[in-house]
């Protein structure tokens, strides 16, 4: 029986994956600003929890970009809401992923480092320091959030420090990306350029330290 348990334990987040990456590619067509808007109610309150739902989803899915949610909720509601609900969101696609790697333990770790070498690169790179790996991941974008997520929860770092250092790490682009949402009609402004630019220079700074920590390990 509790090995019955365990294998439940172990494949049910797999399974669950598969389901939602199945819907994820199915509707891929719908995943736009546009139709996420077109779909939206028009109450606040049901807008906001029905992002949630979206951000859940996107949580256990690595073809479903985090940006054409935080764009949508930045374009859907007031700068202050879309910042509160962009967070809010942030946090669910941080915690689920990562539990789902809790529960799947070691199997997992050996999924992910042979699909994506690189995680053990990094995680070896920082010398341990769960803080330092958690905030430090989240602002690399040549890592799936989602990939990273199931990998640091599977390696059981703490829950609490794993959030603070998840958030601390994806701070700068949740709030770029919401003030780029909220000007996206309106591209001559001010602060859609400089969200744009500084979204890129962002983009560029992963990739640099990318290729230094590549380097240091040759």
């Amino acid at each position: 029986m509790k090995k019955m348990i365990d294998n439940i334990r172990k494949y049910l987040p797999v399974v669950f994956l598969f389901v939602l990456l199945f819907f994820c590619i199915r509707y891929r067509k719908d995943l736009s600003v546009e139709k996420i808007l077109r779909y939206t109610p028009k109450e606040p309150v049901k807008a906001a929890l029905l992002m949630l739902v979206f951000y859940a989803v996107k949580s256990v899915s690595f073809v479903f970009p985090i940006a054409v949610l935080q764009l949508a909720v930045g374009h859907l509601f007031s700068t202050g809401t879309a910042l509160l609900v962009n967070f809010l969101g942030r946090a669910v696609t941080l915690a689920i992923p990562y539990w789902m790697g809790r529960f799947s333990g070691s199997s997992m770790v050996e999924n992910l480092t042979s699909k994506y070498p690189k995680l053990k690169t990094v995680v070896d790179y920082q010398n341990g320091n769960p803080l330092y790996i958690s905030f430090f991941m989240r602002t690399l974008n040549f890592l799936p959030g989602d990939a990273v997520s199931l990998f640091l929860g599977a390696v059981k770092i703490p829950f609490g420090i794993y959030m603070l250092g998840g958030m601390l790490g994806t701070l700068p682009g949740v709030i770029l990306a919401t003030i780029f949402g909220a000007n996206i009609k309106n591209p001559g402004s001010p602060a859609f350029w400089l969200s744009a630019v500084l979204l890129v220079m962002i983009s560029v700074f992963s990739i640099l330290i990318h290729r230094y920590i590549s380097e240091k390990k040759k």
